[in-house]
């Protein structure tokens, strides 16, 4: 793949107009319905005993497949960027990317998936306060209230009120902090990216770096790939919907919609995952998981409706 500057893999494009608009809002929204159907199948494939790491790498390797064969052929120009940006790209696949996905498939596969995913979303609180501090953005009270609400409203749609998922597992919680942590490296670092370069772009590089970290790390710890031809194909399509789409839908909202209201409005995934489960598996909905999926959702209108403070301010374009 030649790794050269041209004039349209790697020029930016200016952010839109309407920034912080619907549009972004509803990327954002269908890559959380994405994300949560992905997991929902993921979910399935954990009590049939395959392992999260196995499936974690599984998903990247289709995702950087489809994409760069699907780029090959539609648009071969985005397989090109400037060697300047590799840096930066092979940081946010490994970080990022790869970073995110390791770190939590590992916590899961000691604490319960539930709790996983609420310690996650704490890297949110990290993302609005770098967003506040660091990069001197106004982060109002509304967005503050917003954060507050979506994190107590996850806590209770995921189940994590239930006194058996409260069983400390230190290790476990501590994995859920480092994949909190990655987590807002990806949000911070894709919407830096996002300003200046092609959405797929950013992500055939990304996953890329991520896919060969993992292989490298299947060849230092000798982890084994599964035989079975009929998972490879499972999660190919989970790869090619529940990440690459997702991950696109997502990091192209990030153009238009600040890291932290993204974040915010990202946590709409349990919900969804929550409807999924109920209306297609049959699981049932315990009173206090459709009351922590309002609390979510009021907490995503309220921070939509202070839609001006979650507007992308257009840097000038380098």
């Amino acid at each position: 793949m030649a790794l050269k500057r041209h004039s349209r893999g790697a020029t930016p494009r200016a952010p839109l107009a309407s920034a912080g608009g619907p549009a972004g809002y509803a990327l954002i929204l269908v890559s959380a319905f994405l994300f949560a159907a992905g997991g929902n199948v993921v979910k399935a494939l954990f009590r049939l005993g395959y392992s999260p790491l196995v499936l974690a790498q599984l998903r990247i390797w289709s995702a950087f497949l489809g994409l760069f064969l699907s780029l090959l052929v539609i648009r071969p120009s985005l397989l090109l960027v400037a060697r300047s940006e590799l840096p930066s790209l092979a940081i946010f696949g490994g970080v990022g990317l790869a970073g995110v996905q390791l770190s939590y498939y590992l916590t899961i596969s000691r604490i319960n998936i539930a709790v996983a995913l609420l310690v996650q979303y704490l890297g949110l609180v990290a993302v609005t306060a770098f967003e506040r501090y660091r990069r001197q953005q106004e982060v109002g009270v509304q967005v503050w209230a917003a954060l507050a609400m979506v994190l107590i409203g996850a806590f209770f749609a995921v189940g994590a009120y239930q006194p058996a998922l409260l069983r400390v597992n230190l290790p476990g919680v501590m994995l859920g902090l480092v994949s909190a942590g990655f987590f807002a490296f990806y949000i911070l670092r894709a919407s830096t990216l996002a300003r200046r370069l092609n959405t797929w772009t950013i992500l055939l590089y990304g996953f890329g770096a991520g896919s060969v970290l993992w292989a490298a790390f299947d060849a230092a710890s000798g982890t084994g790939l599964p035989a079975d031809l009929r998972i490879w194909v499972v999660m190919a399509l989970i790869g090619l919907v529940g990440t690459l789409l997702a991950h696109g839908l997502f990091v192209m909202a990030l153009r238009t919609v600040r890291p932290s209201t993204a974040g915010i409005i990202a946590t709409a995934e349990p919900v969804f995952a929550g409807l999924i489960a109920y209306l297609v598996l049959g699981d049932r909905l315990q009173p206090l998981q459709v009351l922590g999926a309002a609390v979510i959702v009021a907490g995503i209108i309220a921070v939509q409706a202070g839609h001006r403070t979650g507007a992308v301010t257009a840097p000038p374009i380098q």
